[in-house]
Parts: structure tokens; C-alpha cells; sequence
């Protein structure tokens, strides 16, 4: 029998438990199994925090949110799948059809805290189950091709809405300028979402530039340039630039979480730039940073900053797309973003530790 991972109250160490049981799928209900699952920072971070966001009447929380499964039975009056098909679900699900205004809220990432549940993440059990009762609506299809990737998917669609969300709101500002001369993008960090950012950036075919601490010859920074991105190194990169209209970028997605990071970025925005937060802490520690001079350039140079999390459905649709288009040009950079493969009961270190030079750790079920 597979084992299941779970977080528990007050303790940093994952745990493996026997799966819950599953009855079989009511009216409007799909029974999926789960194929691969991705271990990712928030599972690392919710361990680290010792207070998950449980279910009711549950004192611990079945991680997973990266998820590739298979439909194995569907309820009477599901149409739009079937038995056999392969799918990745929506992490997010509002608590009710209306927020507390009464008014239907644009996309569920929009949601106020307390009006959602996240599975694997907030207040309803993940996917590091076998098998596991979900409906239609959150469950996006699968090309066979991409079978091997598609766990990605969901990382890859959190830096889809940033890019997304970046464009419109760009759009709205600029018109098509973006559309007319490519934005020029810097993107830092070399974890999966950073990675996920060039995916999506480099789908648009806009020169993206990384920044990360790996050195030049290290797998991380080679995979880099498999992505024909530029890798600028911590030691070697200067971020005064003598002319950051002509040298600085239009689009900075920041996905370190770090705010020393973040600072230095931002002083690289050139006039009418936007910096996304991708990432942060989990619990902000205070800081001293010179916040008046990103504040005064935002203010001459007209920047945006923006925050984003999560995804809409058009980003998870958007994400696959990007699987199936750019398998000709990086599926074999893709590919190599899975850095490691195990079982259920090998995985318990790697919800608790990153591997040096690893990007995507994804557990294999039986």
C-alpha cells in the first residue's frame, strides 16, 4: 500500500500515514489517482512553520499541490472526462460562490484570505494521496506527450499569471509596446519557479537575462543557457548600471524571496518598468533598506510593483500549451528541470532538504 505524506501540528518533520479511504465517486464527482507529484518550497515552508493550515476535526495536512494524475472512475452526469485520462488539478477552490460582499470575485486567485481552500496547502488535504475524490471543474487535461513534464505544470502556471497579469496591466499603460519591441526581462533566483518564469517568458520569445549565486559552470547556470537565456553571476555581477534606460530591464520577476535581492533588482528598472513578487519569506523578519530611493525612482521612472499568487485557469491552460509548444525547441531542458525521481518512502528528506544543485524533486507512485 502507498504511503501518503502529512504535515503535522507543531512538528517540522513530514510523516509518512496510511492514504485515507476513498469511497467510490458520488453524482458530478471524478476518483483520480496520482501519478507524480512535485516537492515544492511551500511544503518545505509549511513543515518549517510547525502550524499548517489544517482540515476541521484534523491535526495534520496531507502535503502535495504539484500533481499529475489519472481519472480512474467518474460520477453519473460527468461528461467531460473519462476513465483513463490523464489531468492535473487546480490547487485553489473557493469556500463559497460569493465573497462577502456578495459579489462573484473575477478568478478564484483573487480570493480574500479565508474565502478559499488550497489543497496540500490550505485547509483540505493535497494529493499525496493514491487515490482521491475531486470534480471536473478542477481538473485540467493532459496530452499524452507531455505525460513526462506535465507535473510542471503548476509552477509553471504561477509565473504564467505573473507574466500575464505584467502584459495587461503594460497594456493598459503603454498599449502594444510590449508587443511591438520585446520586453527586456531579468529574472532571479534559479529554483523551479524562476525556472518556470523563463519558460514562459522565453514562449513569448523575449530575451530574458538570470541572475543566480550558482557558479558559471555549474549544472543550474548551464541549464540556464539550454534555455538561450543570458546567467549573470552574484560574484561577478555589477547592479550599478551606467545607464539603466539603456542597459536595466523592463520586466523583473523576482522569485528568491529574498529582499536584499529584491532591492538590488529594482535599482535596474528602466522608465516604466514593473518588478512581479514571485516569492518571500514565509515570516518577514525586519530589515533596514534605503526604501526612499526605490521609491523615488519608482515615482520619476513610473514603475508598478506587483504581487502574485497562485493562478487563474487560463494560466494552468496556458502552462500546458507551453509543455506542448516549446517541446520541439527546450523539451529536452525541460526535461532535465526534474533533477531527481523516488518513491513515496524515500521522499521524506527531500520535503525537509534541497538538494545543491537540484531544481525539481518529483515523487513517483506506484
Amino acid at each position: 500500500m502507498t504511503n501518503s505524506v502529512a504535515a503535522f501540528t507543531g512538528s517540522p518533520v513530514p510523516k509518512l500515514i496510511e492514504p485515507l479511504p476513498v469511497d467510490a465517486p458520488e453524482p458530478g464527482e471524478v476518483c483520480c489517482e496520482t501519478l507524480m507529484l512535485g516537492i515544492c518550497g511551500t511544503d518545505r515552508d509549511i513543515l518549517e512553520s510547525t502550524s499548517p493550515v489544517c482540515p476541521l476535526d484534523s491535526e495534520y495536512l496531507v502535503l502535495g499541490h504539484e500533481c499529475l494524475a489519472r481519472v480512474v472512475q467518474v460520477g453519473s452526469g460527468v461528461t467531460n472526462c473519462a476513465a483513463g485520462d490523464l489531468v492535473v488539478p487546480a490547487v485553489r477552490r473557493p469556500r463559497q460562490q460569493e465573497d462577502s460582499a456578495g459579489q462573484i470575485r473575477r478568478r478564484v486567485d483573487m480570493v480574500p484570505w479565508g474565502d478559499y481552500v488550497e489543497r496540500g496547502i490550505v485547509a483540505e488535504h493535497g494529493f499525496s494521496l493514491p487515490t482521491w475524490i475531486d470534480r471536473p471543474e478542477f481538473l485540467f487535461p493532459v496530452p499524452s506527450e507531455i505525460k513526462d513534464v506535465a507535473v510542471l505544470a503548476e509552477p509553471i502556471s504561477v509565473s504564467e499569471k505573473a507574466v500575464r497579469e505584467a502584459e495587461q496591466i503594460q497594456d493598459a499603460r503603454l498599449g502594444d509596446e510590449w508587443q511591438r519591441r520585446a520586453p527586456r526581462v531579468l529574472i532571479t533566483g534559479l529554483g523551479p519557479i524562476a525556472f518556470a518564469a523563463a519558460i514562459v517568458c522565453r514562449a513569448r520569445d523575449w530575451p530574458v537575462t538570470i541572475y543566480g549565486r550558482d557558479d558559471p559552470d555549474s549544472f543550474r547556470a548551464g541549464l540556464v543557457t539550454k534555455f538561450d537565456c543570458d546567467y549573470v553571476n552574484e560574484g561577478t555581477y555589477s547592479w550599478s548600471l551606467p545607464d539603466v534606460e539603456q542597459d536595466g530591464f523592463d520586466l523583473i520577476l523576482e522569485c528568491t524571496g529574498n529582499d536584499v535581492v529584491m532591492m538590488q533588482a529594482a535599482g535596474t528598472l528602466a522608465s516604466c518598468g514593473i518588478l512581479v513578487w514571485e516569492g518571500s519569506t514565509r515570516l518577514p523578519q525586519p530589515c533596514q533598506h534605503n526604501v526612499a530611493e526605490i521609491m523615488r525612482a519608482g515615482i520619476l521612472r513610473n514603475h508598478v510593483y506587483l504581487g502574485t499568487v497562485n493562478n487563474a485557469p487560463v494560466d494552468m491552460a496556458a502552462a500546458l500549451e507551453h509543455l506542448v509548444s516549446q517541446r520541439p525547441r527546450y523539451g529536452s531542458a525541460i526535461r532535465q528541470l526534474v533533477t531527481r525521481r523516488i518513491s513515496v518512502d524515500d521522499s521524506l528528506w527531500h520535503y525537509q532538504h534541497r538538494e545543491r544543485q537540484g531544481v525539481k524533486t518529483v515523487v513517483v507512485f506506484d
